[in-house]
């Protein structure tokens, strides 16, 4: 899913940042040696998703270029119009590294267009979270959103520890939950069925089914877009929905009331992946700004930037931010991209059939 965030959700509560300078120090004097492509004059090109994304510029592209390392050039691009252009520009790109949701980038493997890497080309890659890498080579996660479950405190008195919780009788009528066109819906199964047990065993999956279709009976409507619990929450209309993570992060800046709930079963990981992309011009530089964007303070600034989720370790994070997204590894669990591939149709499919039908 490509995040759709105004840029107006993104500044409130202190965040329009003043990045580039700061973390230019930070970097200055603590790159690798002998790694990076050093000419000032060399272009790595880009993309990123617009609206917010545009923050890049002064968390990554200033100080890349402050470093000495190269200039950054981006091209706003979402992840299905970058297969679009790599197909249509096969062997020659436009751009040197694509950063897309991570479920097409394995089709953008599978389709030739994106060139393999692996941990021995990236120095920061042992700072970094398990799957932090795409377990295929096609990339490697420069962030993540996550999963997890939005709630209004003022209508929710009794705290939510667990997914199986939206089958609480206090709740019915006050929850949201997405429709099958909506992309939050694959990820809203999923996280049920790996509440439950293993995702691949056929049984687990009928029993998630099951719970589903009774819990339609709580649920106050299904919305087809991931921005509309937001709104609905904004209004006061809802007490609890399946979200993500940045969102509510974003929403928990500027309405105190606004929760993010990590459920003790954990939440799914959604990382989004630099790539280098088949045919790529200056692939030494791509790489080298593929692990520019590791390194610590880099990373920081995605947090307080983005509110996103760090794949490196240990990064720090200002107080009254770390509430809003998820530090603890152990809390993360990722999705085998091809296993899902398989099954998403089937069940959504199933979703339109049994849950919202």
């Amino acid at each position: 899913m490509t995040i759709d965030l105004s840029r107006r959700a993104m500044l409130t509560g202190g965040g329009r940042l003043a990045l580039g300078g700061a973390l230019a120090g930070g970097l200055v004097g603590t790159l690798p040696t002998g790694f990076a492509a050093r000419a000032q004059d060399a272009v790595v090109r880009a993309t990123h998703f617009g609206g917010p994304y545009n923050v890049l510029r002064d968390i990554i592209a200033k100080p890349f270029e402050a470093a000495k390392l190269g200039r950054v050039e981006y091209d706003v691009e979402t992840s299905p119009s970058i297969i679009a252009k790599l197909q249509t520009q096969r062997g020659d790109p436009p751009f040197d590294v694509a950063f897309m949701s991570r479920s097409f980038a394995l089709r953008a493997l599978n389709a030739g267009l994106l060139a393999k890497v692996s941990a021995s080309d990236f120095p920061e890659v042992p700072n970094l979270i398990k799957d932090a890498m795409a377990p295929g080579g096609w990339g490697i996660a420069m962030m993540l959103d996550t999963f997890d479950i939005m709630v209004d405190t003022k209508q929710v008195a009794e705290p939510l520890t667990s997914w199986l919780d939206l089958w609480r009788p206090d709740l019915k009528g006050k929850l949201v939950l997405p429709a099958a066109a909506n992309p939050a819906a694959f990820h809203f199964i999923a996280s049920v069925i790996h509440a439950l047990g293993d995702y691949k065993n056929e049984a687990t999956v009928n029993e998630a089914f099951e719970r589903l279709t009774a819990l339609k009976a709580s649920a106050r409507s299904f919305v087809g877009d991931p921005i509309q619990p937001t709104q609905l929450m904004e209004r006061g209309d809802l007490a609890v929905a399946p979200q993500y993570g940045i969102r509510i992060a974003l929403q928990g800046r500027s309405m105190a009331n606004v929760a993010k709930v990590t459920p003790k079963e954990g939440v799914l990981a959604i990382p989004y992946d630099l790539c280098i992309t088949e045919g790529a011009k200056n692939v030494a530089l791509a790489k080298s700004y593929i692990n520019f964007t590791l390194s610590a303070p880099i990373q920081a600034g995605l947090v307080q930037g983005l509110l996103a989720t760090p794949t490196r370790l240990g990064v720090p994070v200002a107080p009254e931010i770390a509430p809003l997204v998820t530090l603890d590894p152990a809390k993360l669990w990722f999705l085998d991209e091809e296993f899902v591939a398989a099954k998403q149709r089937e069940w959504l499919d199933r979703h339109t059939r049994t849950v919202q039908g």
